[in-house]
């Protein structure tokens, strides 16, 4: 097996079964979830633990949303790479997320060959090697 170094990735959902999906879906390919978080907070606290090249972040959870999450990491990290993802996703919402510096979004259901699609864009966007 080779030694191909892949892009880490933080998933954040407070659905332990959509976390297990994106790691399932990510398996195989450039990209790794080397940690998930349910929650908002736990979401900063791995961030800093973890310096994943990545994070997948849910938009609607309960105690800190989303959108708040993302500015808290942004807070932490100026350079934090983060992908907004949502079944909440009106126009309004990928807006807001884009303008405090997500770098993409991701509607709900994801679609394997979407998100990979995605993901290589965002690494391709701010120079992250696959």
């Amino acid at each position: 097996m080779s030694d191909v170094r892949k892009v880490s990735v933080l998933a954040v959902d407070d659905s332990k079964t959509m976390l297990a999906m994106i790691a399932s879906q990510l398996k195989g390919s450039d990209f790794e979830v080397i940690a998930t978080a349910s929650s908002g907070p736990e979401a900063v606290e791995k961030f800093k633990q973890h310096k994943p090249q990545l994070v997948l972040l849910d938009i609607v959870m309960p105690e800190v949303s989303g959108i708040d999450t993302l500015e808290r990491l942004l807070d932490a990290d100026t350079g934090a790479c983060v992908v907004m993802v949502s079944s909440a996703g009106s126009e309004d919402n990928v807006q807001a997320c884009l303008k405090k510096g997500a770098k993409s979004f991701l509607q709900k259901p994801i679609q394997k060959d979407g998100m990979l699609a995605t993901l290589k864009n965002v690494c391709q966007q701010v120079g992250v090697e696959l």
